[in-house]
């Protein structure tokens, strides 16, 4: 209990010297320009509650009337040396020309990881990047101070407007670090106040930026068919959902932010690239020193009761 307590503390110190809004504008400094593969509005990243429910099982058949303004969700967790920004593309639909049941699935949320290292500037200085394409998590890194750990790095970051960029799929909306061809056209999404719907195909929109703790994670206990999530799982004692609840070709295919169970080797658990990711991150990669496992600021953890580990 008194570790628990520990963390407690740390998290109120942290919010008092930070302020809880400076998270957000660390956030939105760090978001990424996207570039979107688009051959249909299928295609446009929006919020999951975009058809003005929190149902996770009717999100196929309401992606042609829902309202596909454009957000990205964001976590931010902090460390005595790190910032570990967290950002998820929500699409109602991963689809492909011709639907299957193994190609196609309700609901999709696809996310990357950013490593921002406190330098003593407002914003820190940003190290790695780690984005999710299907199965894999790709590690990419802002220069040759960051090494491979259980992950091999695939490239440098690309920046532009002094901004990490991607590249998501058409169709299916993997997410990388490097450039690929986009099918059919492209949406550029860049951060801003405003939540656009594009206007069409190729096109460009702003994105708003939501909390994820503030609306997924508060509604992590809406488990079961015909609610948000489904697909159960432990994470140190405590019950997650690992999936969004989709029933439209593939059964329960989307992750959640916190369910993903990719490059985990033999040290880390389901939940840690989200939950933990100074324990997740330091396994993927192997950072210049010190990189420290102490949370100052991370709302997951505390509210499971748990602090993080080395």
């Amino acid at each position: 209990m008194r570790a628990v307590a520990v963390g407690f503390v740390f998290i109120l110190v942290s919010l008092v010297a930070i302020g809880s809004g400076s998270y957000r504008e660390l956030a939105l400094r760090w978001a990424p320009i996207i570039y979107q593969g688009a051959a249909s509005d299928q295609d446009y990243i929006t919020r999951v509650d975009f058809d003005g429910d929190w149902v996770g099982n009717n999100n196929w058949e309401n992606q042609p009337t829902g309202d596909l303004s454009a957000y990205v969700y964001y976590s931010v967790t902090e460390t005595e040396t790190h910032y570990f920004i967290f950002y998820s593309l929500f699409h109602p639909r991963d689809y492909e020309p011709r639907c299957f049941p193994s190609l196609c699935h309700e609901n999709d949320l696809e996310s990357i990881q950013l490593a921002v290292r406190k330098d003593g500037s407002p914003y820190g200085k940003l190290e790695a990047m780690e984005t999710l394409a299907h199965n894999r998590i790709y590690l990419y890194v802002a220069d040759h101070s960051v090494k491979p750990g259980f992950l091999r790095v695939r490239g440098k970051i690309t920046l532009e407007e002094g901004r990490p960029v991607i590249y998501v799929e058409t169709y299916g909306h993997g997410i990388y670090g490097h450039r690929i061809k986009l099918k059919k056209g492209a949406i550029v999404y860049r951060p801003g106040e405003a939540a656009e719907v594009p206007e069409g195909i190729p096109g460009e929109a702003t994105y708003a930026l939501i909390s994820i703790y503030d609306t997924l994670w508060q509604r992590r206990d809406e488990i079961g068919p015909g609610k948000l999530f489904d697909q159960p799982f432990e994470y140190r004692g405590s019950v997650l959902p690992a999936a969004f609840d989709g029933d439209d070709w593939g059964e329960d295919k989307a992750n959640t932010p916190w369910g993903y169970p990719q490059a985990l080797g033999n040290r880390l658990s389901r939940g840690d690239w989200f939950l933990d990711p100074a324990a997740a991150l330091s396994y993927h990669a192997t950072f210049p020193k010190p990189f420290s496992h102490n949370y100052l600021f991370n709302p997951y953890l505390a509210d499971l009761g748990l602090s993080g580990r080395e």
